[in-house]
C-alpha cells in the first residue's frame, strides 16, 4: 500500500481540515500509510481540535520549516498540499532536500479569491498552481475543477466529498410551533458575509418570515466586539463549537442558512442536510453539485437581497409535509458522501487504485 502524507499547516476546525482528517482516517482504515503533517506553530491547537481521532498520536507529525518537512516526508510516495502556503512549503522542501517524492494538490478552495488582486498574498496564491512540477490536482466539486482548469490550464481530477455520518446524522424531531434557524458567523472572513448574516438573523428573529428561534455559532462575544459587531436582539449566541456540538445544533434546527459570497463546496450545508436540517446555500460555487433548489434544499444568489428574501419566504411557507419531504430528499442527496468513497476516489486520482 502507498504512503501518502498530507501537509496541513492550520489550527484545525475549518471545513477543509475536517475533510482531510476524516478522509485520512478512511485511508488508514483501508490499509494506506496516511499521515498528516502540521507546522509546529499550529500543532497544539490541531491536536486539541481532533482529539477524538485515536490515530493522531502517531499519525499527525509536526514540522518547523521546509527542510524538516522534506525530512519528515522523505519516504512518502506522494506528498499532498492542502493550502496554497503548503504548496510553497513542499516546493521549498524539494529544493532544499532534493526529495524525490511525487506531489499532489488537494484544492480545497480557490484561494486567489481570498485576497485582493495585486497583493503579495494574492500573488502567492496564484503562484501555488505553478511551482510543483508534474503535480496531480484534485478537488471535490465541479466548480473548483473548472475554475482551476480555466485559470491555470491544469486538469483537475474530481473526487468524492466526505461527510462524517457517524456524527452528522438525523434524530427524532418533536413537533413544535416555532421553527429553529441557525447560521454560522465568521467575523474575520469577509467572503462568509458575517455582517449580512447578522442583519438577516435580526430580521428572522423579529418574525419577518414567520415565528422562529434564531441561533448563531462559530463566534464568541470577544470576536464580535473586536470586529465591531453585535448580537442582534432576539438572537441566541451559541459560541464556538466542535464538530460533535455543531451536529447536535443542526439536528435540533429546522433550517441552516449560509449567505457566503460563494462556497467552494458548502460543507456545513451538506452536513445540515445529513442531520435532517433544511439548508440554504449560495448559488455561486460547488453547492449545486448536491443541492437541487427547492427539492432537497435551497440556493440563493447571495449578492442579491431579493433572492435571499425569496428563499427565506419559501422556506418558512412550507407545510410540515413539504418540509418533511425536503428533509428526506436532503438526507438522500448526501448519503453518498462517505469518507470511504472519498478515500477510494483519491487513491484513484493519485493512480493507486
Amino acid at each position: 500500500m502507498p504512503k501518502i502524507a498530507f501537509v496541513l499547516p492550520v489550527r484545525g476546525g475549518s471545513g477543509g481540515a475536517h475533510s482531510v482528517m476524516q478522509e485520512v482516517t478512511a485511508l488508514r482504515d483501508l490499509g494506506v500509510d496516511a499521515t498528516v503533517l502540521v507546522n509546529q506553530q499550529n500543532i497544539e491547537s490541531f491536536m486539541d481540535t481532533y482529539d477524538r481521532y485515536a490515530w493522531t498520536a502517531t499519525g499527525v507529525l509536526p514540522f518547523t520549516g521546509p527542510r524538516e518537512l522534506g525530512r519528515v516526508a522523505a519516504d512518502a510516495d506522494v506528498v499532498v498540499a492542502t493550502t496554497n502556503t503548503s504548496v510553497h512549503s513542499i516546493a521549498e522542501a524539494i529544493t532544499e532536500t532534493k526529495a524525490s517524492f511525487r506531489t499532489a494538490y488537494y484544492v480545497q478552495d480557490y484561494e486567489p479569491l481570498f485576497y485582493e488582486a495585486g497583493t503579495v498574498d494574492h500573488g502567492i496564491a496564484v503562484a501555488s498552481f505553478a511551482v510543483l512540477p508534474n503535480c496531480t490536482y484534485f478537488a471535490k466539486t465541479h466548480w473548483l475543477c473548472d475554475i482551476v482548469g480555466a485559470s491555470h490550464g491544469h486538469k483537475v481530477e474530481l473526487v468524492v466529498p466526505s461527510i462524517d455520518h457517524t456524527i452528522y446524522k438525523p434524530a427524532r424531531r418533536e413537533k413544535r410551533d416555532r421553527r429553529v434557524l441557525c447560521a454560522m458567523v465568521r467575523p474575520d472572513t469577509p467572503r462568509r458575509a458575517p455582517r449580512k448574516t447578522l442583519a438577516l438573523m435580526e430580521r428572522v428573529a423579529a418574525g419577518e418570515f414567520g415565528p422562529a428561534d434564531v441561533k448563531i455559532f462559530g463566534v464568541d462575544h470577544e470576536d464580535l466586539a473586536r470586529t465591531g459587531m453585535e448580537i442582534p436582539e432576539g438572537v441566541e449566541l451559541i459560541g464556538k463549537l466542535k464538530q460533535t456540538d455543531v451536529a447536535t445544533l443542526l439536528r435540533d434546527s429546522d433550517f441552516f442558512v449560509d449567505l457566503s459570497d460563494y462556497q467552494a463546496f458548502g460543507r456545513t450545508a451538506a452536513e445540515s442536510m445529513a442531520c435532517g436540517c433544511i439548508a440554504l446555500a449560495p448559488k455561486l460555487g460547488g453547492a449545486s453539485d448536491f443541492i437541487d433548489d427547492g427539492v432537497n434544499a435551497f440556493l440563493a444568489d447571495c449578492g442579491d437581497p431579493r433572492s435571499i428574501d425569496t428563499a427565506l419566504h419559501r422556506m418558512f411557507s412550507m407545510s410540515d409535509a413539504e418540509a418533511a419531504a425536503m428533509r428526506y430528499a436532503g438526507l438522500e442527496a448526501v448519503q453518498k458522501y462517505t469518507p470511504v468513497r472519498a478515500a477510494i476516489s483519491e487513491l484513484r486520482a493519485l493512480g493507486f487504485a
